[in-house]
């Protein structure tokens, strides 16, 4: 027997962080070369403040995306590594001749 787990899923859910990671690295890259001096004297240092919070925020939401489709894709490979373990020791539990079995696919949800 070996554990189950939903790789298509966690696969859907990475890549949908993936790209939103990647949609917010052209609007932050957007704020960063925004020249607030285009604005004039009154309203410069305003402007500059506000790209500076949204640029700091964008890039924010894009990192924490991206370690979430990193945490996602470390799991998928964590649950991997521990069902290919768990089926070698179990292995070597069972009688000489049946070392060799293979686990069971489970079939169903």
């Amino acid at each position: 027997m070996t554990l189950q787990m939903w790789t298509a899923t966690l696969q859907k859910a990475r890549t949908a962080w993936e790209e939103q990671s990647e949609g917010l690295n052209g609007p932050r890259k957007n704020l960063a070369q925004a020249d607030p001096a285009l604005l004039g004297d009154a309203v410069q240092g305003a402007a500059e403040a506000f790209l500076a919070t949204w640029e700091q925020r964008t890039l924010a939401l894009r990192d924490r995306a991206s370690g979430h489709a990193d945490s996602l894709a470390q799991t998928m490979y964590d649950i991997l590594v521990t069902d290919a373990g768990s089926v070698h020791a179990t292995q070597q539990l069972l009688l000489w001749e049946d070392r060799d079995a293979l686990p069971v696919e489970a079939v169903g949800p």
